[in-house]
């Protein structure tokens, strides 16, 4: 696959993360069509003027939010999973890291799920790719554990989406405020998918 070039904003790289924390904030809460970039602009204490030398319109804002945070989802799962041994651990570390993902950085992993649908063909196209990349990752996982006679897992590709599918929706409903903390939602998150894996039917407790 050809590498894929990444957003790159104009000028200096402090004020266009600023941006792109308070942008996502907005579409956080208001959504990308309910966000204007002049209201982008008021809360930066901006003007409209000077948002543009960063970045030429919103939807290049949106591709950057969702284009880094793909990169170091990627990135983080790749790392996590290189420091685990053997199938059933490693799957033990990508799911956590996903959780734990989802957790911290909840705002960025919303935005990067429900406004898909606000990208161009263009940067849809890009954006998609990263995922597939992700979820690729995943399946690669659980064949090697099906292979190595670990796991269990009748359709892998289908596994493999409803385990993203489970562990993104933390990105929902977590709150800092919560009963759980994320490592203790993560650890739960992580024996839940490993017994529904293993081919014990049970996976040893982390």
């Amino acid at each position: 696959m050809a590498t894929l070039a990444p957003a790159t904003p104009k000028g200096d790289a402090v004020a266009s993360d600023r941006i792109l924390r308070a942008a996502t904030g907005l579409f956080c809460e208001r959504g990308y069509h309910g966000t204007s970039v002049r209201t982008l602009a008021r809360v930066l204490r901006l003007e409209t003027a000077s948002l543009y030398y960063h970045f030429p319109s919103k939807q290049e804002i949106l591709f950057a939010i969702l284009d880094r945070t793909l990169d170091d989802l990627l990135d983080g799962l790749r790392r996590a999973v290189a420091a685990a041994d053997g199938a059933e651990q490693r799957l033990r570390a990508a799911v956590r890291y996903h959780v734990l993902f989802h957790a911290h950085r909840r705002q960025e992993a919303f935005v990067s799920h429900s406004e898909l649908r606000s990208l161009t063909p263009g940067h849809l196209r890009r954006v998609v790719a990263k995922r597939d990349q992700y979820e690729d990752v995943f399946r690669g996982l659980l064949t090697a554990g099906v292979r190595g006679g670990v796991f269990q897992v009748p359709d892998v590709k289908l596994t493999a989406a409803a385990i993203l599918s489970m562990c993104t929706g933390v990105a929902l409903w977590f709150s800092e405020g919560g009963r759980l903390a994320p490592e203790a939602i993560a650890g739960r998150y992580v024996e839940i998918i490993v017994r529904s894996v293993d081919r014990r039917g049970k996976g040893p407790r982390s």
